[in-house]
């Protein structure tokens, strides 16, 4: 594929990314997306066939980028759990608004699924970036846990810190809050890693 045609097949998933969020997976057009990226509805056919497998490709970009994110700190630093949680918490602070995109168009459709439908051990253990929660969770326990001991301590951790870097970004930095600064909120989020792991401890 040419620069060109990578520059057109990214134009489309940026301007189908900002409708199916606003609009739903149902309420937008393939049309609608021709005209939002200045492309034709053929350019659009060609590089995706047709509006499900837009949908998927955009999804399953984003929790690509997230996983590698992760993977790549994880291997270069290799961190004890909460080392991993702040920078978790730091990248999706940055990546708050597209993280909110993402968000939108998993509730608006039965096809988020694509999301997950093909991929390498480390894009399949739930959220993105879960396999690489459920190694460092892992390596600092030095046990090996039960499928479902890891499902729920990576779920927790996940939705945990997802939830808190978005308010960070979106109403914490703009209010005067207590207990909301990001000194706070990194202890926070080691303070949650370190009760998860002793929880597990326990087990």
């Amino acid at each position: 594929m040419n620069d060109h045609s990578l520059e057109t097949k990214s134009k489309i998933m940026d301007a189908a990314r900002v409708l199916f969020a606003i609009q739903g997976f149902e309420g937008t057009s393939i049309r609608e997306i021709a005209s939002q990226a200045e492309v034709n509805v053929a350019s659009v056919n060609y590089h995706f066939t047709n509006k499900e497998n837009l949908f998927g490709e955009i999804l399953r970009s984003g929790y690509l980028e997230c996983s590698k994110a992760m993977r790549n700190y994880f291997d270069t630093e290799s961190p004890e759990l909460e080392d991993l949680l702040v920078f978790m918490f730091n990248y999706f602070s940055v990546k708050s608004h597209d993280l909110l995109t993402y968000f939108k168009m998993m509730m608006s459709s039965q096809h988020s699924h694509h999301m997950t439908a093909a991929g390498t051990e480390d894009e399949m253990l739930g959220p993105p970036g879960g396999k690489v929660i459920a190694d460092c969770i892992q390596k600092d326990l030095k046990k090996v846990l039960s499928p479902g001991e890891l499902a729920w301590a990576v779920r927790t951790l996940f939705s945990h810190v997802t939830h808190t870097s978005i308010l960070y970004q979106c109403c914490f930095q703009q209010n005067n809050i207590p207990f909301t600064t990001l000194t706070d909120l990194e202890s926070g989020v080691r303070r949650l890693g370190r009760l998860v792991l002793n929880d597990l401890r326990l087990d």
